[in-house]
Order: C-alpha cells, then structure tokens, then sequence
C-alpha cells in the first residue's frame, strides 16, 4: 500500500482556520443543532509537500499543552496600549479561566486518561498520554510523518475535535500536529568579516554609561544541556572584562540531550548580559527541545513566574505552519497575558529575507521560501527584531540586511500601537519587524563557543543584545516600563537611527518604518531617557 501524501497551501491553512472558528457559530445561525464535537485550533490533518505518512504513532507519551482562553481581549488591549502593568495573580483574576472552565477541562482530559499537569497558573495545562489515548480524546487518530530532511512528527489523520461544551474554553492546542519546526537563527561569518566585541556593539548604538541595566533581571529561552552555556559565559566576561551576571536555570519542565543549539544559546546568554552589563540576574528558560509544545510551556512558565520585564527567544518557523500546528492561537495568548503584566518577548524576525523558512527549502541567511514572516516574531504581543549590517561602526552607517526577516503577516490584525507606524507600513496586516540592529555575519559579534572566540551573526544576534538595551531603559525607570510595543512605537524618531539603504528581497529600506528594520536600530541613550 502506498504511503499517503498531502500537500500545505495557504488556501488549505486558511480554510482550517475558517472552520475551526467557524463551525459551530455557523450550525447555530443557521437554526441547526450544534455539531457534538467542534475541531480545534492546532488540530488540522495537514502535512508539507513531499512529508510521507510512515503509519500509526505509537509514542507511549505524547505531550500537548491545551491554552484555555482568556476572557475581553478588548480590554487587555487597551491594557496594554495604557502602559499598565498587571501581576499574574490580577490578571488570572480579571482575564483568566475561571476555576470551574479549568476544573471541566481538566475533568475532560483526565476522564480520557491524560494526566494533567497546570502551567502558568492553570491557563496551560500540559496533556500527557500515549498516542492512542490523546487521539481518542481529540476524535482522531495521530499519524508518524516523515518529512523531507530526516525530520519526523506527528498529525492528526483527521481534523482533531473537542466536545462542543469544552471547545469555547480552549485557545489553542500545540502538540497534535507537528508539521511545523523551530528554526534557531544565528549564522556564522562567511568570509572575512568585522567583528565587534560587546563593548563595541554598546558604543556603535550610543549605549554610554549612564543606564547599565542595574538591578533589572534578563531572561533567556533556551533548550537542552547549558552546562558548557554557562561555563561560555563566565569565559566571555572574563575576555572581555564584563562583570559576572548571576545564572540561575529554570527547568520548563526539563533539559533535554541536544547539544547542537549551544552556539545559539551562548549569543543569547552573552550579548543579554553583555548589553545590560549590570543585570541583576540572568534566567535561562530550558526546555528539552524546540517542539512547539514545550516553547508554550516555557514561554508560559516565564509569563507565570513574572521574575523579569523581559527575554529574549532566538528562533522561530514559518507562520503559515505554526498557525496549522496551533502555535499562533496559543501562543498569541500566552504573549498577550505578558504584555499586560508588562513583559516583552524580544524575537528574531528571521534570516530569509521576506520568506519565512519551510523545512523543505528555508536555509538561514539565504532570502528565499514561503512569502510570509516567522512567527513568534509575526505576534502583536512580541517584539519582532530585524537585521543591519554595519558598513562604519564610527559614525554608525548601516543598510538594511539582505536576509532579515520582514513584511505584513499573513494573518495578525495590526495592534493599536502600530497604526500609525508611518513611512511605508501598509496598515493592512500586523507589520515585522518593530525595530532592528547589527545582525549580518559579515559584521558580526564576538561569540565564546566551547572556550574559543567565533563570529556569530543574525537575528539571533540583534534579538538578545535589543533585549540588553530594553534592561537599560528599564535601569532608567526603576524596572517599571510596560510592554515595550507601545513605548517604541511612541518615541520620537531621535532614538532610533533610521535605516534608509537595502532591501531584504521585497521590501526596500524606506525613511520611516519599513518592513526591514522597523522603526530602525536603536540610540540607546535616547531610547532609555525618552521611555
């Protein structure tokens, strides 16, 4: 019997889309009875063109974090457009399910054998069974797919379902459909590059030292072991003479064995500290992989404990996938609940030019894939980072670089903050990115990998060092600045250098704010008074 194949389209994303909202508001407007069971957002039975369906999943554990919804989203965004910050205990309080919609869940779940494990809160609660169990509870039965590259996951044979008096309480499930893959984003140097160490990437944009970030915490979303991460950051301060910032890791749930991403995490961990060089605390969020799944769980975990103002998550996938896989509808309300309690998620808004990278085709510094941008850098309740390339440090002079991530999404509404962004923003759709900074390879940053000093670059790179400038606008306002998207969208055009030279594939560099580098990269001097 041959293998079944089924190919992704952005027509067959957005009729999943349409039917999952749709359904059973259709069914009533229509005088029928409504349906007993309803799909759910992350539960759409697609796969990429060229993925081969090997058979049944047989996983003796499959985990899946179920988002419940939150209550007036209105009304959490005009929160957020105040400036006004919420504890997690107000916001549960205000916005969050209710302690019955968790308790009738969670019943559901564990009435289908799942076990049930409550993250940020209760708003998340994390699903756990064999394969056949979560596919019987979702009315489904989960598949193994092979997809092009050696990469393997699962989907739902069919549209997963909730029952109709459970399905109104969830935002989203990530888990069930595992077409969708994180792409970390760093990139090494090509050929003869410059190289700026961190106290040269402070004074390219105008840090000084009058804000050093003091007594303000950090954050890193991170996966697998950091034991070699954290001994890399002691080595990097040392070389470069930086004060040692306190490493505290925070397991959301547990580490896992992957050690390929640690050139990534020693950017992050690095140039987060290096550009708050007074940071009170460095908390590193560290999860067992980049699966979907996990990133909402420790994302949710960051969101819930509230320890810090605001991360950095370097890595992102194609926008088009992870609202199939039900990142997007979960995640987007996992963000939103930050930006209310005042947290912001500093992201890489990718390095394939206006293209975000399909497993199958998305190479990292080569501008070419699917139209559309990398998500979570494409949610209104991120902060998406650009990328520059610097052609003299001196004065600065900078161009829009070739391959980072930008243009409307494809599916997010535009926030109030963003409306009247200006330059050549459309309007139409939710813009990427906000704002920008040094991330070509070519002019790259000094990176401790395995003890030794390498050139790194990427979005990567400007997503944790903007990270380390926001520390320094937070230092300068007594740790009690709000979600940052209102805030730069709001300060006057002498905190930012605009970037007016480049193209990223599409969209070229333009006075104002252009789908390259947003508002532009960063005079943080400015930026930390005028906050």
């Amino acid at each position: 019997m041959r293998p079944s194949r089924t190919s992704l389209s952005l027509l067959a994303v957005a009729g999943a889309t349409a039917l999952v909202a749709g359904t059973a508001g259709a069914a009533v407007a229509a005088g029928r009875t409504a349906p007993a069971r309803v799909p759910v957002a992350g539960g759409s039975a697609v796969a990429l063109t060229g993925a081969t369906v090997t058979g049944p999943a047989s996983a003796a554990h499959v985990p899946v974090d179920l988002v419940l919804a939150t209550r007036d989203v209105a009304a959490q965004d005009a929160l957020i457009a105040s400036g006004a910050s919420l504890t997690p205990a107000e916001y549960a309080q205000r916005f969050g399910a209710t302690a019955a919609q968790v308790d009738q869940v969670t019943a559901w779940a564990r009435g289908a054998g799942l076990t049930v494990t409550p993250v940020d809160g209760g708003q998340i609660l994390a699903l756990d069974g064999s394969a056949a169990q979560v596919g019987r509870a979702f009315g489904t039965t989960l598949q193994t797919v092979a997809f092009a590259g050696g990469r393997t996951g699962l989907r739902p044979s069919t549209a997963a379902t909730l029952p109709a008096s459970i399905a109104p309480l969830v935002a989203g499930v990530t888990g069930l459909s595992e077409v969708g893959a994180m792409h970390l984003q760093e990139r090494t140097a090509l050929s003869f590059p410059a190289s700026y160490t961190p106290q040269q990437i402070s004074a390219i944009y105008g840090a000084g030292s009058a804000h050093t970030g003091s007594g303000v915490p950090v954050a890193v979303i991170a996966s697998g072991p950091l034991g070699q991460v954290e001994k890399d950051l002691r080595t990097f301060e040392t070389t470069y003479g930086l004060p040692q910032t306190p490493w505290q890791t925070v397991l959301a749930p547990s580490a896992g064995t992957d050690t390929s991403g640690q050139d990534e995490y020693d950017l992050d961990t690095q140039y987060a500290t290096s550009q708050a060089p007074d940071a009170s605390q460095l908390y590193v969020y560290d999860g067992p992989d980049l699966a979907d799944a996990t990133i909402v769980t420790e994302i949710g975990t960051w969101v819930s404990q509230d320890l810090t103002r605001q991360a950095s998550f370097s890595a992102g996938e194609c926008e088009v996938l992870a609202q199939v896989g039900g990142l997007q509808s979960s995640l987007d309300t996992v963000l939103r609940q930050a930006a209310v309690q005042g947290q912001t998620l500093f992201t890489s808004s990718g390095d394939t030019g206006a293209f975000c990278p399909l497993p199958v085709v998305g190479v990292n510094g080569v501008p070419a894939g699917l139209p559309g941008d990398n998500y979570p850098a494409a949610s209104p309740y991120a902060i998406g980072v650009g990328g520059t390339t610097v052609l003299d440090p001196s004065t600065p002079t900078e161009i829009a670089w070739y391959a980072g991530g930008g243009g409307p999404s494809l599916f997010e509404s535009v926030p109030t903050w963003q409306q009247n962004a200006g330059g050549s923003f459309v309007g139409v759709r939710r813009g990427v990115p906000d704002v920008a900074l040094d991330a070509d390879p070519n002019s790259g940053y000094d990176v401790v990998v395995s003890g030794t000093v390498e050139t790194i670059g990427g979005t990567s790179a400007s997503a944790p060092a903007w990270q380390g400038f926001w520390a320094r606008a937070q230092s300068a306002h007594g740790n009690a600045l709000g979600f940052a998207g209102p805030i730069l969208y709001g300060l006057p055009a002498a905190a930012f250098h605009d970037i007016t030279l480049g193209v990223n594939g599409i969209y070229p560099a333009t006075p104002g704010y252009d789908y390259d580098t947003g508002r532009g990269t960063p005079v943080v001097s400015v930026l930390a008074a005028s906050s």
